[in-house]
């Protein structure tokens, strides 16, 4: 790991721990937590977070921030040694104001009038542009997934990009003209418009919460039937520009509704017609594995939408705060076999009035910012955990002491461990199965309310067992190298 912890305020060398004034006595032996390298599951592709609907703009200066402040914002995100995101989701707009279509075309098969992006590059596609630009110099590997709310107004049942309906030419839409071709060729479009930028957009969705239909912004409804019958054009579309260009479906608003699809979906012949299963975690949290045909499944957005701004790791006990988003990763990643986590908004300059408008990652108070320890909570497994690393066995002996592990392609592991007791624990480590892992050092990460994925301490590898504490309420990730 490089040197970015200056940035935080944190030394390199060993800390000490500060005692927990309410903590109480271990009064069971050691932990055994036992890693099993041999037993591989999912390949990870990362953390993310978006600036959809103009919150983009924020952090790329409307409000204030300065042009230093804007890039060191999207390094505390995006950077492998702070914040450890590696995707960003763009919204690609569906109206005439946001969107890349100035005029609706009289048919599917008339010419479709596209404007571009934008003709200033600061405030193009709502600023999502300059975005992805700055979160690239901070990492360079960036994944970008761009993804539609809806498709314009013109192409479906209402005729407007609001207040869901459907797009016209799947099952049920009674339309006159179908203009599936249509808004498949529009989705590519928009991609081939950051390629003349020299940005590649690595997936690509037609769908956000299709189950869901706000009468306030960009919606667009469809059950998994329908899902097929527009999937069963895009995706030959899409292999047709580009091979590696992967297909997203559906960004259902929990994890059961997208179940539901899927189930649907498959049922209609179009269970290969995806490469990605997407997913929120509003009303339904994942319990199980996915219903996929071997597609990995990509949780894409949650916020707590509860309350005002914090900053604490657990204090509260908050939806919002750092400890809980830890366990709510955890149980995606085990429980799933999730490939990776996306929180909503990355950044916002807010006032904290308005219930929810504060569940950000970073807050931005005009030239100023500050970090959330949500951010933490991600950088727990995604600084430690990069794209392409497999998540690997790991079980603890004890019920509330919470167990990952993920070998990276490098030979690396990381193993995070969340202690949700309120007392400080011994656990023993034992590492199997891990061809690479030799005679190593681990570095102990700690998150809590002192610490911010802090380097706390380092501990020799005997015997591929590593013999350490945790302290209560905390994150604490171990990295083998």
């Amino acid at each position: 790991m490089a040197s970015f912890l200056a940035l935080l305020g944190a030394s390199a060398v060993t800390a000490q721990y500060v005692p927990v004034p309410w903590a109480y006595v271990q009064k069971e032996p050691p932990v055994q937590v036992s890693v099993n390298g041999a037993v591989r599951h999912q390949t990870m592709m990362g953390g993310g977070c978006s600036g959809a609907f103009g919150v983009a703009c924020d952090q790329t200066g409307s409000q204030g921030l300065s042009p230093e402040n804007q890039q060191l914002v999207s390094h505390y995100l995006f950077n492998e040694n702070l914040g450890g995101l590696s995707i960003l989701r763009n919204r690609i707009g569906s109206s005439p104001t946001d969107g890349i279509l100035s005029s609706c075309p009289t048919a599917p098969n008339a010419k479709f009038n596209y404007s571009s992006l934008g003709t200033n590059d600061a405030t193009a596609d709502s600023c999502q542009l300059k975005l992805t630009q700055q979160a690239k110099i901070a990492n360079p590997d960036l994944f970008i997934y761009a993804d539609a709310w809806s498709a314009p107004g013109c192409f479906k049942t209402d005729a407007t990009d609001i207040n869901g309906g459907l797009i016209c030419g799947v099952r049920g839409s009674n339309c006159t003209q179908d203009w599936r071709q249509g808004y498949a060729d529009y989705l590519v479009q928009y991609v081939k418009f950051y390629a003349d930028k020299g940005i590649k957009v690595d997936m690509l969705g037609a769908y956000n919460e299709p189950d869901f239909n706000p009468v306030s912004y960009a919606s667009m409804e469809s059950d998994g039937y329908q899902a097929a019958d527009f999937l069963k054009v895009l995706y030959p579309t899409v292999k047709k520009y580009r091979k590696d260009l992967l297909v997203s479906c559906c960004d259902a608003t929990g994890a059961r509704q997208e179940r539901d699809i899927l189930y649907d979906l498959n049922s209609a012949g179009a269970g290969k017609m995806y490469d990605v299963a997407t997913w929120h975690n509003y009303p339904s949290e994942p319990k199980q594995k996915f219903n996929t045909n071997g597609q990995p499944n990509l949780e894409t957005e949650w916020s707590d939408g509860s309350g005002t701004w914090n900053t604490t790791w657990d204090v509260t006990g908050q939806e919002a705060e750092g400890f809980q988003w830890a366990l709510y990763m955890h149980n995606a990643f085990v429980n799933a076999d999730t490939s990776g986590y996306l929180h909503w908004w990355c950044s916002q300059n807010s006032s904290g009035t308005t219930a929810g408008s504060d569940a950000v990652l970073i807050k931005l108070p005009y030239n100023s910012f500050e970090v959330s320890r949500r951010l933490w909570a991600f950088a727990g497994y995604f600084r430690f955990a990069r794209p392409g690393s497999v998540r690997i066995d790991a079980m603890s002996s004890a019920e509330t002491l919470y167990v990952s592990a993920f070998e990276n392609k490098n030979g690396t592991i990381a193993i995070p461990v969340i202690n949700a007791a309120h007392f400080e624990r011994d656990v023993d480590i034992k590492v199997d199965g891990c061809a690479k892992l030799g005679k190593k050092m681990a570095t102990a990460y700690l998150a809590d309310n002192e610490h911010n994925n802090t380097a706390v301490a380092r501990y020799t590898v005997k015997g591929g067992v590593i013999r350490a504490s945790v302290l209560p309420r905390s994150m604490t990730t171990f990295f083998l190298e």
